[in-house]
């Protein structure tokens, strides 16, 4: 399957620092991230090489992976790999590793934060993109209270 790129963006009103801090602390991850499922667990170690999880067990799944790009506050991306039913994405018994950037774009206004998922297996209209939405449409919000 050929790689695609989803992309995304959301407007936050506060500078890109403080917006970049709402991505790594995991206690404010968990305010905005999935609120909806109260015993989700939010791990995140902030520096190049350090371990992303965030996982529900109620819904029986989430993501691991690890920053690769770690550069406060414009930007970090990290591996991606989907956890379903407590196990990882696999293809031909090889787990699915995606990449995510997200890039904080500083105005006079607030920050434009942009998330760029790179998949081969991005299935057009599939959860990729709704969950994106989903979990994007909550951070102005988070960051305006």
């Amino acid at each position: 399957m050929s790689e695609s790129t989803i992309t995304i963006s959301r407007h936050v009103p506060v500078d890109a620092a403080r917006a970049f801090a709402a991505w790594m602390d995991p206690e404010e991850l968990a305010r905005w991230w999935w609120p909806q499922w109260p015993d989700t667990t939010y791990a995140i170690e902030p520096r190049e090489g350090g371990a992303v999880r965030i996982y529900s067990a109620e819904v029986g799944m989430g993501v691991t992976g690890t920053i690769t790009t770690y550069d406060r506050p414009r930007k970090f991306a990290m591996t991606w790999v989907w956890i379903s039913d407590g196990s990882e994405a696999q293809v031909e018994g090889e787990p699915v590793v995606d990449t995510v950037q997200v890039v904080f774009d500083e105005g006079s206004d607030g920050t434009e934060v942009t998330v760029r998922h790179t998949s081969t297996e991005h299935v057009e209209g599939g959860g990729a993109e709704q969950g994106w939405n989903d979990v994007l449409d909550r951070l102005p919000g988070h960051l305006s209270g």
